[in-house]
């Protein structure tokens, strides 16, 4: 039968709450004895009365008995509940900001920023910490800068605003020598600085600037442009933290269910697809949670996804969180929150 639809009275949220919790504190399916402990200075009601509460809680699709004689656990619909209304956010403790601020600092370089983000959410979390670059079209160029090295090598340094930093050693049978380079760096700043990265690496921006050249730089401008989508994943570039914090839970305890989530953790293209998922989403909220099926992927149907967008320049990056379904919510979006914090003002 399907679950119907019903607003909760206030003992059904209460009730639910309390399973939510408890739950998430013990990996256990919550009888209705130990309900009426947790409640008992909360609601006045016999164990019979939770039980009757349950069962109506069942019905609608919010609880389910996993066995015969067990208690209820929460079913994602039952999680989505107590996130969208009842989950009751704690703050960050002392030390829990005191790591985000030892572990992010002010003149770390981009990438080391995501690293330790990555790094941070993980240890606050318990589970997974992901962090993902914005995506290349988002990027606005700063600058570039040509150092001509030997009469073979050739470095190249592209500066994102505000704060990415990418560099691509050229090796060529062609002399540059460097005046050439430097008059190349000031050409190429003059039409291209100021850009979306989508815009710079079109067809017609570099027939524009090859018009104006000479070899060998003509030749080394179009030996430059076939290499510069590389800098730069396409969806961003992906780091991940803490995986072996899943081997904490039940819920991964099967040697199948922990190798498909493994290999999707690993496999930076299937986690960057998951994320561009939530990408138009992202623009208009900044956060997005999501819990088993709802991610409508085999591989975390055990799972919670919990993402936050943090701004770089005009573009943006993502911070999250992948662990079971029963995480501390109450205790992890606040740092989820807390980290995409940190890194806008550092990134700012």
């Amino acid at each position: 039968m399907a679950p119907r639809s019903a607003i909760l009275t206030e003992r059904q949220r209460c009730v639910l709450q309390a399973i939510v919790r408890l739950y998430i504190r013990t990996g256990q399916p919550i009888s209705s004895r130990l309900l009426a402990r947790h409640l008992r200075n909360r609601l006045r009601v016999s164990a019979a009365t939770l039980r009757t509460v349950m069962a109506e809680l069942e019905e609608m699709g919010y609880l389910q008995q996993p066995h015969t004689s067990a208690g209820r656990i929460p079913t994602d619909r039952g999680y989505r509940a107590y996130i969208d209304s009842l989950v009751g956010f704690e703050p960050l403790r002392d030390e829990e900001q005191s790591l985000i601020t030892r572990e992010l600092q002010a003149g770390d370089d981009y990438d080391t920023l995501l690293q330790g983000a990555s790094r941070v959410l993980s240890m606050l979390a318990s589970a997974v910490g992901i962090t993902r670059s914005p995506a290349p079209q988002q990027l606005i160029l700063h600058r570039f800068e040509i150092i001509s090295l030997s009469s073979t090598h050739v470095l190249v340094i592209l500066v994102f605003q505000p704060a990415v930093v990418r560099t691509l050693l050229l090796e060529s049978s062609w002399d540059l020598p460097p005046n050439t380079a430097e008059q190349l760096t000031q050409l190429l700043n003059e039409r291209f600085a100021g850009l979306p990265f989508a815009t710079v690496l079109r067809a017609p921006a570099l027939t524009d600037v090859l018009s104006a050249l000479a070899w060998p730089a003509a030749r080394f401008v179009e030996s430059l442009w076939e290499q510069l989508p590389s800098l730069l994943h396409p969806q961003g570039r992906l780091y991940v933290s803490g995986t072996w914090q899943l081997l904490r839970y039940p819920e991964y305890a099967s040697a199948e269910r922990l190798r498909t989530l493994t290999l999707l953790l690993e496999e930076s293209s299937g986690l960057l697809q998951l994320l561009s998922q939530y990408e138009e989403l992202l623009q208009h909220q900044p956060l997005f949670i999501g819990i088993g099926r709802e991610l409508r992927m085999a591989a975390l149907y055990d799972s919670a996804l919990i993402l936050h967008r943090y701004p770089l320049g005009s573009s943006y990056g993502v911070v999250g969180i992948i662990g079971p379904k029963r995480m501390p919510y109450a205790r992890v979006i606040p740092a989820v929150h807390s980290v995409a914090q940190r890194l806008a003002e550092l990134c700012a």
